[in-house]
């Protein structure tokens, strides 16, 4: 067995590589950007008024003049205005174009205006204050948001001021989840006393939704031709296939010989780890397997400890590492264990409180679980404020 340090290792060398699409904006929100978002227009466009006020020649300010006879107003959105007396002034309001023959804006809080007069209280430092210059942001042609970006309201909203209503964005990955397993029936049936729900198969289309990703589901029987036909093809058109379930020493665990039969490669099977050790990883030419164990408690370990945080780098997305305090925890004397958790915020930082179950199978005990921590073997200290890594189910 090898331990879950050398399993991620051996993961982390597979590559997926994803092709680019265009999407509508809004379907783009999540995805990575995959083209350079360049300014079609100078930023800001022209001379933009900051502040609800007057605009008026610096000049005159210069000469003492405190006092200003309103020719009329600017308002946001009307073409520009000329001021057509370098003694006087304009309204103008935020957004608006600065009125040509005007360099300077007074706000409203700074003057009284009484009869069409504007008296100015405080009088404004230097030429150009409340003016925002054309192009003083970007001009045509810079470049606004990079590609390799995660897309956010930011990038949208940008997106939009340059009339972008498609992006082209990185594929994401074609995932295909399958359960295997004879006991297992679907969960609009009623199960006979022999058989099971399918649940595992949904527990991790939940975890790939989480991550933007639609996949298919397909169940697969314990027969040897049907597996070999089912899995060729999935490996075909995916990029990614899933398996719960058959990677133990049953006589019915057809999984691993199946997959090598195919042209899978076995990069490991088995981890020194409890619960998910007979966990199976390998890749072909253009596919990457992970076959997990079929216990409920085992596939949402293996899924949180491998395969989110392998999936979300191959898309472009932040992996944060996490750590938290633990008490009460006790450890194994060769496998590194990995117990659900609560998380609780404290003052110091995030605690876990280790959530009690009867093992690998008991998928109810994970109602309310916010991940799982991993106990290295041999633990040498079991005091309160013990920090283990945390990986989250989503």
């Amino acid at each position: 067995m090898i331990s879950p340090q050398q399993a991620q290792d051996i993961i982390a060398t597979c590559k997926l590589t994803l092709d680019t699409e265009k999407v509508q904006l809004l379907e783009a929100m999540h995805r990575i950007l995959a083209e350079d978002l360049l300014a079609d227009h100078d930023l800001p466009p022209f001379d933009r008024v900051m502040m609800d006020g007057i605009a008026v020649k610096f000049s005159a300010i210069e000469s003492g003049q405190t006092s200003f006879n309103l020719e009329g107003i600017q308002r946001a959105g009307e073409p520009q205005k000329t001021l057509q007396n370098n003694r006087h002034a304009l309204e103008v309001m935020t957004g608006a174009v600065c009125p040509m023959g005007t360099d300077t804006v007074i706000p409203y809080e700074h003057l009284t205006i009484t009869d069409g007069v504007a008296l100015v209280h405080e009088l404004p430092a230097k030429r150009g204050k409340n003016i925002h210059r054309r192009a003083s942001d970007k001009v045509t042609g810079d470049c606004l948001a990079s590609a390799g970006l995660r897309i956010g309201p930011a990038e949208i909203g940008i997106a939009a001021s340059i009339g972008k209503t498609e992006l082209l964005v990185q594929r994401l990955p074609r995932v295909v989840i399958c359960s295997t397993g004879d006991e297992l029936v679907p969960i609009t049936d009623v199960p006979l006393a022999h058989q099971i729900r399918r649940s595992n198969v949904y527990a991790l289309q939940a975890m790939m939704h989480a991550q933007g990703i639609v996949c298919e589901l397909m169940h697969l029987t314990d027969d040897h031709h049907a597996l070999t036909i089912a899995l060729e093809q999935a490996i075909k058109s995916n990029d990614v296939v899933l398996l719960s379930g058959g990677v133990s020493k049953g006589k019915f665990d057809l999984i691993p010989d199946v997959l090598q039969s195919i042209g899978v490669d076995c990069l490991f099977h088995r981890i020194a780890q409890k619960p998910g050790k007979p966990m199976w990883f390998g890749r072909s030419a253009h596919c990457i397997v992970f076959a997990f164990p079929g216990n409920p408690v085992s596939t949402m370990v293996c899924a949180s400890r491998y395969l989110l945080p392998w999936l979300k780098r191959e898309m472009g997305l932040p992996v944060g590492t996490l750590s938290v305090a633990a008490s009460d925890v006790n450890s194994h004397a060769s496998l590194t264990l990995f117990e659900p958790v609560v998380l609780n915020a404290t003052e110091q930082g995030s605690t876990a409180s280790i959530m009690k179950h009867q093992g690998s199978g008991d998928f109810s005990a994970l109602a309310g679980a916010h991940g799982f921590i991993e106990i290295p073997s041999e633990l040498d200290s079991k005091k309160t404020g013990s920090r283990f890594r945390f990986y989250p189910l989503s």
